[in-house]
């Protein structure tokens, strides 16, 4: 409750969840996001951040938002 992070789908075992995430990240060749606590940070490359989104099982999708 009250954090927002694509680490949050570790809890939603059925996958219920259809994360949109902005096209600029792809542009990075790393990300930052925090880790279900707003007091830290984790820095995770684009090829990891890919793993993990495959691993969760969730649909997700990159679109334009700006």
């Amino acid at each position: 409750p009250g954090s927002v992070s694509p680490f949050g789908l570790i809890n939603d075992e059925e996958n219920h969840v259809h994360l949109f995430l902005d096209e600029t990240l792809l542009e990075h060749p790393s990300l930052s996001f925090h880790p279900n606590d707003n007091r830290a940070t984790v820095v995770i490359s684009q090829e990891e951040f890919a793993r993990y989104l495959k691993a969760v099982g969730n649909s997700y999708e990159y679109i334009k938002l700006w």
